[in-house]
């Protein structure tokens, strides 16, 4: 049997067969959005050596915020700085919220990433009304306000211990993400802060905002228990904040003015960091310990209280030593050998250096690339170029976004 045909004419002329429109491509555009960008901040600093590395990477990038200390060097790399007002009480919200809604409206960011409290309460309603995405990231998981950051659509903890933190709290986890802060390579290491004077030497160090929970008392009591033995050491206090006045009395009433120094905030710490022989901190609460891994790419002796993301940044205490949080002889106790023996000194020196390049900025923006990706609406993601879209895939795989 013979199966009957039935022919169609086809034209196959160019003409008869176009080519579909192939949709045109565009950088990704983020705006970062912070209540202010002094120095002296942990989280203005994560943000701002972002910022510079994404739009070094190719994205649109603008950065709103309050009062700031970079605006120069977001301007050199590329990133378009916009001064809003510093958000204050309930009138300040409301009219913060006010403003972003008009930058949205404006500029059509694909992402709004909120750094603070008040700016992840200033762009939820945008984010809702529009077809924008909020990220947020949880830098100060210890405040009291800190749920308003689960307003994003992906909310980003700088470490895994942040990370179970959050889901004890109830942070479902679809929404939460890991990208840890970046220390190597940031922006800011190009900045000659010369406000901030030099170590005095030989340099135990602590950098942080000088706020209770940071625990300087802590570390200002362990050095006054090896003082006596070790009177040529000198520990140098980087950054500022309300408790310095109480923790300047606490050196004074130690007789120990001529040994512990308050250096002031710094735009940038890689000056005195590099001068300084062992880095400590004392925190009783750290999502992560920012200045725990710039000590360590500077190659400092690290001695840290074992809270948060700190053991992360440390390896487990393979590159670091770990001591209880609110136990000053503890910290004596492992400050004593480094302080006494130049070889031990330099075998912690070396195991802090070790592996330190892992925190890098280059890989923090490509972990935020990939939830950035991720959380857009596809109908968005299909517009953003294809360089971003293949750095981002890599890195969500790292990530395990």
């Amino acid at each position: 049997m013979t199966r009957s045909t039935r022919t169609v004419p086809v034209d196959v002329s160019v003409s008869a067969r176009p080519e579909p429109a192939r949709e045109r491509t565009r950088p990704l555009r983020v705006l970062h959005l912070l209540k202010h960008a002094r120095r002296g901040n942990g989280s203005v600093h994560v943000a701002v050596d972002l910022a510079c590395a994404q739009a070094d990477a190719g994205m649109d990038v603008r950065f709103a915020s309050g009062p700031g200390s970079y605006d120069e060097l977001l301007a050199a790399h590329g990133v378009d700085v916009i001064e809003l007002e510093e958000p204050s009480g309930v009138p300040g919200l409301i009219r913060g919220a006010g403003r972003v809604g008009a930058l949205v409206r404006r500029l059509d960011p694909d992402i709004v990433h909120a750094h603070m409290m008040s700016s992840a309460v200033a762009a939820w309603p945008v984010s809702k009304a529009s077809s924008t995405t909020l990220v947020t990231t949880m830098h100060n998981s210890f405040d009291r306000h800190s749920w308003m950051m689960r307003a994003g659509s992906r909310v980003v903890a700088v470490s895994e211990a942040e990370a179970r933190l959050l889901r004890s709290r109830g942070y479902p986890a679809k929404k939460l993400r890991v990208v840890l802060n970046g220390a190597v390579g940031s922006a800011r290491e190009v900045l000659t802060d010369m406000t901030v004077p030099d170590l005095q030497l030989p340099a135990v160090a602590t950098l942080s905002g000088l706020h209770p929970r940071k625990g300087i008392d802590d570390v200002i009591a362990a050095f006054e228990l090896l003082a006596q033995d070790f009177p040529e050491w000198h520990l140098n206090v980087i950054g500022w904040g309300p408790a310095q006045a109480d923790l300047e009395a606490q050196v004074a009433e130690a007789g120990l003015t001529e040994a512990v120094h308050f250096l002031g905030p710094t735009m940038t710490p890689w000056r005195q960091l590099a001068q300084a022989q062992i880095f400590v901190t004392a925190s009783l609460a750290e999502p992560f310990g920012l200045n725990v891994a710039e000590a360590r790419a500077a190659g400092c002796a690290v001695v840290a209280t074992d809270v948060g993301g700190i053991p992360e940044v440390l390896d487990g205490g393979e590159a670091g030593q770990l001591v209880p949080a609110r136990d000053p002889r503890a910290l004596a106790d492992a400050l004593r050998p480094l302080m006494a023996d130049p070889a031990e000194l330099r075998r912690w020196r070396a195991r802090a250096l070790a592996g330190s390049e892992r925190f890098s900025v280059a890989e923090a923006e490509r972990g935020y690339a990939a939830v950035y990706l991720e959380a857009m609406p596809r109908r968005r993601r299909r517009r953003v170029g294809a360089g971003t879209r293949d750095r981002s895939a890599e890195a969500r795989e790292r990530t395990g976004a």
